[in-house]
């Protein structure tokens, strides 16, 4: 009669067992299913979320839904912050200007309503429909090693995404300081390209403690934690870290329930007195590969920005270049001043140029010019092209940047430096210099326009020689 009530309770307590790790497999799955979708729709794919969805808003309530990860999972996340001080430019006019290049950058722009706010400040009213944000999207595969939770080595193969966003509140909303730091938040996704459906079996082997799991209930709810109690009907929450290899060093002799991670895959360690520490990488302990992938997202959102910073102070100084002599305009509609010689000076370090000879050999003449020549060539090209000079004198050096109007991406700049009899007549172009083309393609626009603009500057030139003849 005891053998048989053994039997019955050993059958009932595999049954029970089977259903919690049925549970969590299919925790794990839901799991895996919704880092799977988010990563299909950053790739393009909006079978499933339609376009325009807040994939930021979802990531936040889905990391928030799961404060601890499930053991079966084969995807993973990681969410970060990234800051850092733009000088001179504004993070906000940044930011929008990595979104209009982000191609420049290996990055592709997202856009995302906005979720509007209600009355009382919190989500839930519809989003208006010119309400839209834009984050940054970068897709890359990966592949490698790793241990399993029961040190079995395995290999795989992953899809890597990582969304950057935008984490600033409005800019009327700001004070200045702030205005000039640019904060990021950004995930990491990694999702199998294996491993796409649950396991249908367990090793029951890895089940730690069995002997203890038929405790009372009540003596174990007092050891768990309020938000991993039970859950419907009576199962244990599915995050219990039942399967354990060891038990936690610092454990009592009857406890087998171990305590939450200091540091997972969404939020980082927390430092000894209790102050998180930003930017920290995921314990390696837990699955490395994500580790190296977080690496590799920090560098690039890093260098990409740097990169930006560069690229938005030399287009904000060209433009101010090409506008801001006209008062009218800067004052009605451009808002921009007009450009200081200092100013000149840094553009023309974060631009590429190239002297008339390089560009055609023929004008290699015009290099052997005197200064004093230069200096009537810069009074005649004043002349000839009233509006579209830009005159640059201090301490004895001048600049004369004669622009484009066709091709706003170059200029001729003249350059005469009396006291050190230094000269220079070059072109100066925004981006490098367009590469030649084939003999059997016609040039391109900007190319022709590049030319035929290089060609009245020499014209007037060529005049200049005439008229010192005479």
């Amino acid at each position: 009669m005891g053998q048989t009530v053994n039997s019955q309770l050993s059958m009932l307590f595999t049954e029970e067992c089977d259903k919690v790790i049925g549970l969590m497999h299919v925790h794990s799955f839901s799991y895996d299913f919704h880092l799977r979708v988010v990563h299909q729709s950053l790739v393009g794919c909006h079978m499933t979320l339609q376009q325009g969805y807040q994939l930021t808003s979802f990531l936040e309530d889905f990391i928030a839904h799961h404060p601890d990860i499930p053991k079966f999972r084969r995807n993973h996340v990681f969410q970060g912050s990234f800051s850092i001080s733009t000088g001179m430019i504004t993070a906000h006019q940044l930011y929008n200007y990595i979104t209009d290049h982000a191609v420049t950058y290996g990055m592709k722009p997202l856009r995302m309503s906005k979720a509007a706010m209600t009355s009382d400040g919190k989500k839930g009213a519809p989003p208006s429909s010119d309400l839209h944000e834009y984050g940054l999207v970068a897709l890359w595969n990966s592949s490698g090693s790793y241990k399993d939770l029961e040190g079995l080595r395995h290999h795989d193969d992953f899809d890597v995404s990582l969304l950057v966003c935008h984490n600033a509140a409005p800019f009327e909303e700001q004070s200045e300081g702030e205005r000039h730091l640019l904060r990021l938040r950004y995930y990491v996704i990694m999702t199998s390209q294996r491993e796409l459906f649950p396991r249908l079996t367990a090793d029951m082997r890895r089940f730690k403690k069995l002997s203890q799991i038929h405790c009372e209930v009540s003596n174990l709810a007092g050891r768990v934690p309020p938000e991993r109690g039970t859950g419907p009907g009576g199962v244990l929450d599915l995050e219990l870290d039942l399967w354990e290899e060891t038990p936690p060093a610092a454990s009592a002799p009857d406890t087998f329930i171990s305590t939450p991670s200091v540091g997972n895959e969404f939020y980082p360690l927390t430092g000894p007195q209790g102050s998180g520490a930003q930017d920290l990488l995921y314990p390696s302990h837990l699955f490395p590969l994500l580790n190296q992938e977080v690496g590799c997202a920090q560098s690039q959102i890093q260098a990409s920005v740097e990169q930006a910073m560069g690229h938005c102070r030399r287009d904000n100084l060209w433009r101010r270049l090409f506008h801001g002599e006209h008062q009218h305009l800067a004052m009605d509609k451009l808002k921009l001043s007009k450009l200081s010689f200092s100013e000149l000076e840094e553009l023309l370090n974060a631009v590429q140029s190239q002297s008339v000879g390089e560009i055609d050999p023929q004008l290699g003449c015009f290099l052997t010019m005197s200064p004093s020549w230069y200096q009537s060539l810069i009074k005649v090209l004043l002349t000839r092209f009233p509006q579209s000079c830009r005159h640059f004198d201090q301490s004895g050096i001048q600049y004369l940047a004669v622009l484009n109007q066709k091709f706003t991406d170059c200029f001729v700049l003249v350059f005469l430096e009396n006291q050190a009899g230094k000269t220079s007549l070059k072109v100066v172009f925004r981006e490098p210099l367009p590469s030649q083309p084939q003999p059997r393609n016609s040039p391109s626009p900007q190319l022709v326009s590049m030319y035929h603009h290089l060609e009245s500057v020499i014209n007037t030139a060529c005049y200049n020689l005439w008229t010192g003849l005479l």
